[in-house]
Order: structure tokens, then sequence, then C-alpha cells
């Protein structure tokens, strides 16, 4: 008679580690991970006295608080850290002497380390395979259960957390780890010339002589690559591969930008990335290519997101940006959020929104000569701005003067 998942040796930290990693991508806390990968020795290697040198070696990463090793039904030794190299960096180095004759030439390495969030769907996919390897149903029932209702009258039930796996985080059943890689590779290999979409943003001034240029904004047309490249993905079902694919896509937005005999020709940019790309190789490339007098009239835009979920990566990205000459802006898409997100406490220069009816409340708190109006494709939005003390639009009703 086969034994119950949790009776399977591991399975326990198995599903510990899943809910572990799905709540570090729903709360955006960040993590490392150093995945030891002994299911590849073979089975004489990863137990016995072998196995106890290499869990020894990882008593480095275990040091900081909040620390914690699981161990995988296949053998694989997991262990989860706060972040900080140091630990890990040591552990590593213990780890590539006892490895050095076992690695595998051209195959995959025995340890790497992973980073949550962004390598949650790579560690989740470790862990599934784990469970399959054991015993193909072991733990699968528990991994991929539903979600059990929130009790409606804030009891003990209320405070349940969501599936490891659940839809807002990982959903396996839309987006498998061998989807999630395939997108990804796609999105890598194609060409996005024909996506690239640039449009100028304009100083406008009532009674002024017409439009005149200020910079010009440029951002990959996200729907028309969606259903060019993936018809069927529902970003809505899965906010975490939004925020993944948003970084990816702006890791090659500047790699299109990069290219140097277009960005010769290039006058004044306008650019909204997300906070951690900015440290990127593709960012350094085209910042070295601009040069100190064409950063200076660069408007970077960060995501208001990014300074609610990581507010110290947000003040590094902008006092980053701000070392190397550009203007910084903040890109506020949810205009309700205004009142907690001031510009004088965020440090940024400029406000940019995109027009709707519910702008017109926010009229009194913006700040005068600070906003750049986005989606200005009717007069009423123009009109509006004018009255909100607004000179700078971005739409489709701008022509700028030659």
């Amino acid at each position: 008679m086969s034994r119950p998942p949790a009776e399977v040796p591991g399975a326990a930290d198995a599903l510990a580690l899943a809910q572990l990693v799905r709540e570090a991508v729903a709360a955006e806390v960040p993590r490392q991970a150093l995945h030891l990968r002994l299911s590849r020795l073979g089975r004489h290697r990863h137990r016995g006295p072998h196995r106890h040198l290499l869990r020894e070696a990882l008593e480095p990463a275990l040091r900081p608080l909040r620390s914690r090793l699981f161990a995988l039904p296949n053998g694989d030794l997991v262990a989860v850290t706060p972040p900080g190299r140091g630990p890990l960096r040591e552990a590593e180095a213990v780890l590539r002497i006892l490895l050095a004759e076992e690695e595998p030439p051209g195959g995959l390495p025995l340890h790497v380390v992973l980073d949550l969030p962004r390598d949650a769907a790579a560690l989740l996919a470790a862990v599934e395979e784990a469970l399959e390897v054991s015993r193909p149903d072991a733990g699968r029932e528990t991994l991929h259960a539903p979600v059990p209702p929130a009790a409606e009258d804030g009891g003990p039930g209320a405070l349940s957390r969501p599936h490891p796996l659940d839809a807002s985080v990982q959903p396996p059943a839309s987006v498998p780890p061998a989807e999630l890689a395939a997108l990804e590779a796609a999105l890598r290999g194609a060409s996005l010339a024909r996506f690239l979409r640039a449009r100028p943003v304009c100083r406008l001034e009532r009674g002024g002589a017409g439009a005149e240029p200020a910079w010009e904004e440029w951002r990959l047309a996200w729907p028309e690559l969606r259903a060019t490249l993936a018809p069927a993905l529902d970003m809505a079902a899965a906010p975490w591969l939004a925020r993944r694919l948003r970084r990816l896509l702006d890791r090659r937005l500047l790699a299109e930008l990069a290219r140097p005999e277009e960005a010769r020709r290039r006058g004044p940019l306008g650019l909204c990335l997300a906070a951690e790309v900015l440290g990127e190789p593709e960012f350094l490339r085209l910042d070295a290519l601009l040069g100190p007098a064409r950063r200076a009239a660069t408007v970077l835009a960060l995501p208001a997101e990014d300074a609610l979920a990581d507010p110290e990566g947000f003040a590094f990205a902008r006092d980053f940006a701000r070392a190397r000459g550009y203007r910084v802006a903040l890109e506020l898409d949810e205009p309700g959020l205004l009142p907690a997100l001031p510009l004088e406490r965020l440090g940024v220069e400029l406000l940019r929104l995109t027009w709707s009816p519910a702008l017109a409340a926010l009229a009194p708190a913006l700040p005068p000569g600070r906003v750049v109006l986005a989606g200005a494709d009717r007069a009423a939005a123009i009109g509006w701005g004018w009255e909100a003390g607004i000179t700078l639009f971005e739409g489709r009703l701008l022509r700028p003067r030659a």
C-alpha cells in the first residue's frame, strides 16, 4: 500500500518550500536559495558520508537569521536565506572543492543560486520535479490543491494563506515552467523592432504658438507583442508573470535603443523602466552611448508600484539615475495613490499621469509645472491639463512644430 504524501520522505519539506516561495512572491520579499542538485549524483554519492560533508558545506549559508534548509524527496538540498551574498559565497567555495570531480562537463551545474521572487518559477519547478521523481503522485494533490475560501466572520479562516501555486503567484495549469521558459526564450529571440513605438512629449501652453517638442517616449507595444507571441496569455490572472515579463521586455527595449547607429540619431529620450533594470548591462550600454549631455536631456520614469513594493530598491535606482545626470519621474497609473506618494518625499522631478476622468478630483493636488499628462488624445484632456497648470502633454492630438 502506498504511503500518503505526508509520509513520503522529504515531501513535507518540499511542500513547505513551495509555500515559502509563494509567500516571497506574494509579498515581494527578497530571498536567496542555494539549490544543491544531489539527485544528479549516483545514489551512493548523495547518501551517507559524502552527503554529510555536503550538508556541512551549507552551514555558512544557514548562519543568518530566518535561514532554513529543505531536504527534498529526490535527495536535493535547498538552503534559503535572506539576501546577502557573503554567507552564500562561503558555502559555494566549499561546494566547488567537494564537487570538483562530480560536475558534468557542459551540463547543468550541481549547485545554483536563485533569487526570489525573480526565480520563483525555476525553484517551484525543482520542487515539483523532486516530488515526481520520488513518487509520481506524491504531494501533487497537496501542491496543487484549490485555495480554501476565507472565513466571512474574520476568524482564523480569514487569515489562511492561498495555496503555494495560487493563480495570483504561479498558476501551474495556465503557465507551466516549460511554457514560461519557452515564452521567455521567444521574447529574447524575437525581433522587436516592429513593436517599438515613439511618441513625442510636447510643451503646449495656452495661447502659445504651438506644440514644442520636449522629448520622445520610447516603449514596446505590449498588446500587439502579446497577441503575436502569446495570444492565450491572461496577464490579469498572473500579476507575478506581468512583473517578470515587464523586466525582460525592459531589457529588450534597452537593447534595441542601444544600437549605436540608431542611438546617435535620436534626440532626447523618455523611458519608463522597472527600478531594478537600471543596474542591468543593457541599461549601462545605453548609458555609455548617451554621454553626459544627452543623459541630462533624458527622462527616466520609475513605476509607482516599485516605490510601494520595494522602497529601498526604488530609492537606490532613483539615486543612481540622478547621479548619472538623468531627470527622474514617477509613473503613476492609479491617480488615487498620489496622496501616498508625494514627489518631495520620493525625490523625483516629474510626475507622469495618464489622462482619465478620475484625474479631475486631483487637480488641486498636482504639483505645478512638474506633471506630464499622457494619453491626451482629446481636446478635453488638454483643456483640463491647462486648468491644472500642466504644459507637458503626450497624445495623438499633438503635432510638434517642425
